[in-house]
């Protein structure tokens, strides 16, 4: 169920049964000549979308930009502020909690999204926000890393990886029309970490961390793609069996509304 396709009556139908929504989380940023410029939200999307088909639960629209400054050396890349993308997801989460969608499911697919978000659930619960938020790296869930370990080893690296571009290419075929598939080296360069943009296009000259996105494959995406979106839907599970615990009066309206 995609709420961008619902109209109002049809929500209220849904709360009257459910409290839970999967928000799928991105960032629109560079992948390597070889991937798309929005493999993570695409892959993000895909995976918070199979599971709510597979438990029938409220799929919000995608969140497609992230906190990705550090490839803004690359064009086409878009970054948020960290600030601003803990702002938008905690503004986003009081909107479902005004309508009575007290467990929140980020599904992300980018890891510098990760810190911002985590700030702002934290934030949320300093204002005494109801609810049960959690945030859920679709790649990093131990399945999909056992399932990528398995199918491309030490290629796989950490950026611009064949797991996630199998995954988009599963999802987005068509637009890897014209997109390379022949083999370039793979480097190990020493470097520190944060990098700013300009220093990690010195570092990592075509975007890519150590990876072979030449491995991917549909085919591979399907694989992971099932891995991931079996191992959330029980994850979904677990959370749908926790007990809320509503703020008592002594936390004052805060904790009623979000604000």
């Amino acid at each position: 169920m995609l709420l961008e396709n619902m109209a109002y009556p049809e929500v209220e139908r849904y709360l009257e049964k459910r409290d839970v929504v999967l928000f799928p989380l991105g960032s629109t940023e560079q992948h390597s000549p070889y991937g798309l410029m929005g493999t993570d939200f695409i892959a993000a999307e895909a995976v918070a979308r199979r599971v709510g088909d597979r438990l029938s639960l409220l799929v919000a629209p995608t969140l497609a930009y992230g906190v990705s400054a550090h490839h803004m050396a690359f064009c086409g890349t878009v970054t948020l502020r960290p600030e601003t993308l803990a702002g938008v997801v905690a503004d986003v989460i009081r909107s479902f909690l005004a309508h009575g969608l007290r467990r929140v499911l980020l599904v992300n697919g980018h890891g510098g999204n990760v810190a911002p978000v985590q700030n702002a659930l934290a934030a949320l619960k300093y204002e005494n926000a109801p609810g049960i938020y959690e945030l859920v790296s679709w790649y990093d869930l131990p399945e999909v890393r056992q399932a990528a370990k398995e199918l491309f080893g030490e290629e796989e690296g950490q950026h611009a990886t064949p797991s996630e571009v199998s995954l988009s290419r599963r999802m987005r075929p068509d637009a890897f029309d014209g997109k390379p598939v022949r083999p370039a080296g793979r480097h190990r360069p020493e470097h520190h970490w944060p990098l700013n943009a300009g220093e990690f296009r010195a570092v990592f000259p075509d975007g890519r961390m150590e990876s072979s996105p030449w491995l991917a494959s549909a085919e591979h995406g399907e694989a992971l793609l099932e891995k991931a979106a079996a191992a959330l839907a029980e994850r979904v599970e677990k959370c749908l069996r926790l007990p809320l615990h509503e703020p008592s009066e002594s936390t004052g309206a805060a904790g009623r509304d979000g604000r």
